[in-house]
């Protein structure tokens, strides 16, 4: 099992049995990220950046947990965990070194310096005593410095053999020993850290992010939608989304899965949040942007209820939906002539399409 501190940033190997519980701060901090976002799903990525600061990688229970939270398969949150490569699969430690070893990197030495790491480490990528982990890395964009490495996203360089090498001893040394980096004037953070903050979970307008999670599904006559292959599926489909903001509505009285808005208006939002975000202080300079925010929200929203056309648009659709079902030709357009399903053509004069032959 990885051993902690009392700060939760990982000190120990992450060899043996792999870690299967989860703390009670980050129980807490998971839902308040899930309640981020209008559509629960689009906070996986967060998620699993805090499940990475709490076992140092993508582990097993970290993908049992993220799927169970968000209503997906583990092959779905597993296919997201692969496919980026800031989530690792194996326990990195405290530190994580990435060396770039693309053209510019490589001419300036930068092979030279991960075969060094690799001798230090006696052959492997990852210190069985500290945990600290070695990779190669495409090209971090800064090219200048060439030959760079990161430390937890961290960047150091131009450096020479000499300075690489006293790079990884301070990093074996411990949690929060990695030198000054001459980019940024900061030591990188721990793993553990780099990760929580990568997820938000501390970040200063959560509560606020919340409550615009909720607006922004009950304030519109159409709420968001998530792709799933080639379907548009409304947050509010009573199968589409259970955990987040968008079952919530569904369940306490929409009248269809369409989008339509709830029976007898959008339910209130969780009372102690909004208090939260209501008695949360801004600095003048915050304040500005909200107030802006706000503003451009309500441009919007009353450019989309005022355009004209929409709401045309929105019946021609429908219309053409139902002309398609009974086998009419859906270009041939409102009060225009058309051929009726036992093909004769007649003039649809009430924006309904008669199948009985009728003109």
């Amino acid at each position: 099992m990885t051993d902690h501190d009392t700060s939760g940033v990982v000190v120990g190997p992450a060899d043996g049995d792999p870690p299967t519980t989860f703390s009670e701060q980050f129980h807490a901090d998971a839902a308040k990220l899930v309640r981020r976002y209008p559509v629960a799903r689009s906070s996986l990525l967060p998620l699993l950046h805090l499940v990475q600061s709490e076992h140092g990688y993508v582990s097993q229970a970290g993908i049992a947990f993220c799927a169970e939270a968000l209503d997906l398969t583990k092959a779905e949150v597993g296919a997201v965990a692969t496919f980026y490569t800031m989530y690792k699969r194996e326990p990195v430690g405290n530190y994580l070194l990435s060396v770039c070893t693309n053209p510019t990197c490589q001419v300036a030495g930068s092979q030279v310096i991960f075969d060094r790491y690799k001798e230090a480490l006696d052959g492997a990528v990852r210190d069985p005593e500290t945990g600290v982990t070695i990779e190669q890395a495409e090209c971090l964009g800064i090219c200048d410095a060439a030959p760079v490495v990161q430390v937890n996203y961290e960047m150091y360089g131009p450096l020479t053999d000499d300075e690489a090498d006293r790079l990884l001893a301070a990093c074996r040394s411990g949690a929060g020993n990695a030198p000054v980096s001459s980019w940024s004037g900061e030591p990188a953070p721990t793993f553990a850290e780099v990760e929580r903050e990568l997820s938000g979970a501390d970040d200063a307008f959560a509560d606020q992010l919340v409550e615009a999670a909720r607006h922004s599904i009950t304030g519109y006559d159409v709420p968001p939608a998530y792709k799933s292959g080639e379907t548009d599926i409304p947050v509010t489909h009573p199968g589409g989304d259970r955990s987040g903001h968008g079952g919530e509505i569904f369940a306490a009285g929409f009248a269809g899965s369409n989008g339509s808005r709830p029976v007898g208006g959008a339910p209130d939002g969780d009372p102690e949040v909004a208090a939260a975000a209501d008695d949360q202080e801004l600095t003048p300079d915050q304040a500005d942007d909200v107030e802006e925010v706000a503003a451009a929200a309500d441009d919007s929203a009353g450019g989309q209820a005022g355009e004209p056309g929409r709401a045309d648009e929105s019946v021609d659709v429908a219309d053409d939906a139902e002309q398609a079902a009974d086998g009419a030709d859906p270009t041939s357009g409102n009060g225009s002539d058309s051929t009726d399903g036992d093909g004769t053509t007649g003039t649809d004069t009430d924006d309904t399409d008669d199948n009985d032959g009728e003109a």
